[in-house]
């Protein structure tokens, strides 16, 4: 049944496998940026090609480097507001909740597109504090229930983000401060030199699907200027987090600021309110 659901998967939405397939290759080492023992049991379960990845060490390694520093941000804003409520856009089939320990927090929310939440039910399973909801985060009414609860609330986004318009994604951070009171908000960057390029990413184009990637900033800062409620606080190189995992020309290109700045992927945090 799931490997029909996988099948299902098109476009953005088999993307998905990428990060899954990286984190379970990931944990088999004893270096490992990341453990996560699930992605193991859920990739073992999928019938895929995922040998069509084994060649990309570059993307395998960011994905993880990626989790890793978004894992220690949510962790760090639990101990901070204990009680929060988080929500996971685009969550795929990624166990975060449990990675990081099931925390004993008001609620955790994942969202995805129906196909996804509809495959993810065969893999993980929901509990008193950690449900889904099957829907588009452009579908805005996952924002009353967060609200509803009253609690200090954190939005997770993951590689989603590239493959929207800067309009969409603007638009997407317009409804956040106009919904929401306060929110933290934790997602990924691009690497700028790739908007229009995905040709050159090396997983992507072995879906063998027409997937382009479509939105970056240069400079985050410039988020401030969409409205006045969003406040950027902090943001990741990723380069400065490989643990010398990137092939050896990436490690020299990140020492030219040039290169540093356009050609590395990002982690940021940013506020609402």
């Amino acid at each position: 049944m799931a490997d029909k659901e996988v099948s299902k998967l098109t476009d953005v939405p088999e993307t998905l496998l990428i990060p899954l397939w990286s984190r379970a290759v990931e944990t088999g080492r004893k270096d490992a940026l990341i453990t996560d023992r699930k992605a193991v049991e859920t990739m073992s379960s999928i019938e895929y090609d995922f040998s069509k990845f084994k060649k990309s060490k570059f993307s395998q390694a960011g994905c993880c480097i990626r989790a890793s520093l978004i894992d220690n941000e949510v962790k760090d804003f639990l101990k901070e507001h204990p009680d929060a409520v988080v929500v996971y856009l685009g969550a795929g089939l990624d166990a975060r909740y449990e990675r990081i320990g099931c925390p004993m927090l008001t609620h955790w929310y994942d969202l995805d597109l129906g196909e996804v939440i509809e495959m993810r039910r065969h893999f993980l399973e929901e509990s008193e504090r950690n449900t889904y909801i099957s829907g588009s985060m452009f579908d805005y009414g996952w924002i009353e229930k967060v609200k509803q609860h009253g609690k200090p609330v954190l939005i997770v986004v993951e590689g989603v983000l590239m493959y929207f318009p800067r309009n969409e994604v603007k638009a997407f951070f317009d409804e956040l401060c106009s919904r929401l009171g306060s929110a933290t908000v934790i997602f990924d960057m691009l690497v700028y030199m790739l908007v229009g390029n995905s040709k050159y990413h090396d997983s992507l184009p072995k879906m063998g699907k027409k997937v382009e990637f479509l939105w970056s900033e240069l400079n985050v800062k410039d988020m401030e200027q969409w409205n006045s409620k969003i406040h950027v606080e902090k943001e990741y190189y990723m380069s400065d987090y490989e643990r010398g995992r990137y092939p050896l020309a990436a490690r020299l290109m990140y020492k030219i600021p040039y290169f540093y700045k356009r050609m590395n992927q990002r982690v940021e945090r940013l506020r609402i309110g």
